[in-house]
């Protein structure tokens, strides 16, 4: 037998080892889901929340979030960890309970970042959504999220800009083309 293929079971186990201790896809969640949160949160409302999506560079260039994906969540316990842990402090999360898609809204802004949710019951909504720009080659990005409250009927009109945890934080160079 050909000494390669009589090593070929260890090869093969190490491999695995290595490679298995790498399939840690995030961070595991200290908050339970917990239904009760998102309450009053189910079926549809008469509020509307309409903005912008923008972020402003460091050296003080205003970005304007076109075409991107934004999304509105329920202010729960559940969510303010997502937000101070995902957003906050750029971690990786293990993904989130199934039953949280249903509380989820997504929508894609505009050429000026415009964007509409509408149809919401009344309470504590984050939006986020994250605005990427170029600077030369470097692709650039930065996270906007604001908190807003929505009374019953209401609509309210935001400015998302900043980053919740970290107001200030400096853009993150992604990669060079």
């Amino acid at each position: 037998m050909d000494p390669i293929f009589s090593r070929l079971p260890q090869f093969l186990a190490v491999f695995a080892l290595v490679f298995s201790s790498c399939a840690v896809i995030g961070e595991p969640r200290r908050v339970p889901f917990n239904d009760a949160d998102f309450a009053t949160y189910r079926g549809s409302g008469s509020g509307t929340i309409t903005g912008q999506l923008l972020a402003t560079s460091s050296d003080g260039e205003t970005h304007i979030g076109d075409g991107t994906r934004i999304t509105l969540l329920p202010v729960t316990p559940y969510t303010r960890e997502m937000v101070d842990r995902e957003i906050g402090l750029g971690e990786n999360l293990l993904p989130p309970d199934s039953r949280l898609a249903s509380y989820v809204r997504m929508v894609t802004t505009g050429p000026k970042g415009e964007f509409v949710f509408d149809h919401l019951p009344p309470g504590e909504y984050f939006i986020a959504g994250e605005v990427e720009w170029y600077f030369g080659d470097d692709a650039q990005y930065q996270w906007a999220c604001e908190k807003v409250t929505l009374g019953k009927g209401q609509t309210a009109q935001i400015k998302v800009f900043r980053n919740l945890q970290r107001p200030g934080a400096p853009t993150l160079v992604i990669g060079t083309l």
